[in-house]
């Protein structure tokens, strides 16, 4: 029987995805680019924008669980060498406490690094900026395809709104303020 190996079941993973996406970007891919035509053009356009949005937030996400498995397999590979020789021979309570120890100082300081990085920055600013955009795309989408022909408030309608009952009740606040004055003043 194979040894089970995560690095090889990962890469294989990423493998399929930088094939998925080439393939994507072969097919689908040149769809979305193609200019839409008809009454229905400009619904079209939004469709197709939210749908590339969410593929670039899937490789946004894909390239950022890479670089989190990358470091997962550094800090193995750092316990690994530190504790290596160390678990040969009889166990005890006592080691398995040592490893443990080691092993959550390790995992601790390798990922410590990694968050500390710029690398790490900039992928999640890429990602949250990709994950953003979907997020506006899609609620345009929503509110234009579902909400407003429901007849149902949009956020934007909803924040309006809010927006002028906050006016109204500072207004309020201060007419019955010069109300309660004109009062004392009689």
């Amino acid at each position: 029987m194979e040894k089970f190996n995560p690095e090889s079941t990962f890469e294989s993973t990423q493998e399929y995805f930088d094939l998925w996406l080439k393939t994507y970007q072969a097919t689908l891919g040149r769809l979305v680019e193609m200019p839409a035509t008809g009454p229905a053009r400009e619904k079209s356009e939004k469709m197709m924008k939210v749908f590339s949005s969410l593929v670039s937030l899937n490789r946004a996400w894909m390239e950022s669980n890479t670089d989190l498995h990358m470091v997962f397999m550094e800090a193995m590979r750092r316990v690994r060498e530190k504790k290596a020789e160390g678990m040969e021979g009889e166990l005890s309570p006592e080691r398995y406490k040592d490893f443990y120890k080691i092993w959550i100082e390790t995992y601790s300081e390798t990922f410590h690094e990694f968050l500390k990085s710029g690398h790490f920055t900039s992928d999640m600013g890429r990602f949250l900026s990709h994950f953003i955009e979907f997020q506006k795309l899609n609620r345009e989408v929503l509110e234009e395809n579902y909400l407003k022909p429901m007849n149902l408030p949009t956020k934007t309608e909803i924040d309006g709104i809010n927006k002028e009952l906050y006016s109204l009740r500072k207004t309020v606040k201060e007419l019955t303020r010069q109300v309660h004055e004109l009062s004392k003043k009689s």
